[in-house]
């Protein structure tokens, strides 16, 4: 599988994400809106492991035959905006390139739509602020699914 298992309960998140990919397409930052409203930050840096799409070492099968673009492999953390749980996903498999997808075990995402351009910086804005401002971003929104465990868990707080 894609993720890192740390012997904790699977849990799957199901939402629409917007992902802003910076103009080299190494990175991106986002957001997840859960089904249930639940706010998500997700965070992915291109793997420096195994970008060939091929079957992995820990066993995922992605499935990279359908699309166009360039096979990818992000290595993807996820955090919980309302209880701090943070997740981990190493070596995401996908394309990018006019569309994004990841079509791995643990991760699917299809793109919907597409904005560049002004549109893009004005939802990279909103999305995160001034960090992407400037940059010739590309902004990709659809559906995501992740099957994830989490790594840390928000520690009790004690006043």
């Amino acid at each position: 599988m894609c993720f890192t298992n740390m012997g904790g309960p699977e849990v799957e998140i199901t939402g629409v994400a917007t992902l802003c990919f910076e103009e080299a397409g190494t990175w991106f930052q986002g957001s997840i809106t859960a089904e249930d409203d639940t706010q998500y930050v997700i965070h992915g840096t291109k793997s420096k492991r195994l970008s060939q799409p091929q079957l992995s070492p820990d066993g995922c099968e992605c499935d990279l035959d359908n699309g166009s673009g360039v096979p990818v492999t992000f290595d993807i953390r996820v955090m919980d905006c309302e209880v701090g749980e943070e997740y981990v996903l190493k070596r995401v498999h996908g394309r990018n390139g006019e569309l994004c997808t990841f079509a791995c075990a643990a991760v699917s995402f299809t793109t919907e739509k597409v904005y560049r351009g002004q549109k893009a910086d004005m939802i990279t804005q909103r999305c995160l602020g001034h960090k992407m401002n400037g940059r010739r971003n590309l902004v990709y929104r659809g559906p995501i699914k992740l099957r994830c465990v989490p790594i840390r868990r928000n520690t009790q707080w004690v006043l």
